[in-house]
């Protein structure tokens, strides 16, 4: 350690990419003249598919844990320890903070450092929506721009903001929504009821349980 500070080798890291399941999150980078750095990697159990507690939305209690196998670190960088120490399972909803400790190259380094996550990806689904329609009523209306594709996880959990305009008006109260099967309501935001009282409570979010097989058709969504 004595020789590599007297030597004043800096290692400056541009950025810190993470690898999850064939995507790149990036953690901002830093410099550093000690010979073993520490990086505080931030991991929660989210709704969409970025892991990092600084974006994304929590997944729900439904969704299942992940289980993370091993980290390993890109060269020229040498994994010391990671803290807590895979394999271990990060429940819905749950996060945890790894602290890797890694040794720097021996020589002046400016770049990234690369960061993999091995974890089994959940198996997924195609769905594929043609048409949504909104009933309240009686009055049943087809939901503007509600064609969509997506991949979700088998059994998770995604999201819809549906404009309620064309269906509901001014002093109007949502209490319960019901979706079209395979699709299963698990949450609004705001939560019901929801009374339409000004302008902005026209839009609501829809949390939606995703079907176990792929799906392609309309789906319907009932307002009492």
């Amino acid at each position: 350690m004595f020789d590599f500070l007297k030597r004043g080798k800096k290692t400056t890291v541009t950025a810190v990419n993470i690898r999850l399941h064939g995507q790149v999150h990036r953690l901002e980078g830093f410099e550093s003249s000690k010979p073993v750095i520490e990086i505080r990697i931030p991991f929660k159990n989210k709704l969409r598919e970025n892991m990092l507690t600084k974006a994304g939305v929590l997944k729900l209690g439904e969704q299942a844990p992940i289980k993370v196998e091993k980290m390993e670190v890109a060269e020229p960088f040498k994994l010391v320890s990671v803290e807590p120490k895979p394999p271990l399972e990060v429940g819905a909803g749950k996060e945890v903070e790894f602290l890797i400790s890694v040794a720097v190259p021996e020589h002046n380094y400016t770049g990234p450092i690369s960061v993999s996550i091995d974890s089994p990806s959940a198996e997924a689904v195609h769905i594929e929506i043609s048409r949504e329609f909104m009933s309240f009523k009686g009055k049943r209306v087809e939901v503007e721009s509600s064609a969509r594709m997506l991949n979700a996880q088998k059994g998770g959990i995604f999201t819809e903001k549906v404009q309620l305009y064309k269906a509901m008006s001014m002093g109007d109260t949502a209490s319960s929504i019901e979706l079209s099967p395979p699709f299963r309501l698990i949450k609004t935001e705001p939560a019901l009821p929801a009374t339409i009282d000004d302008p902005n409570s026209f839009i609501i979010q829809l949390f939606v349980q995703a079907p176990t097989q792929n799906y392609s058709g309309e789906m319907e969504i009932n307002i009492a």
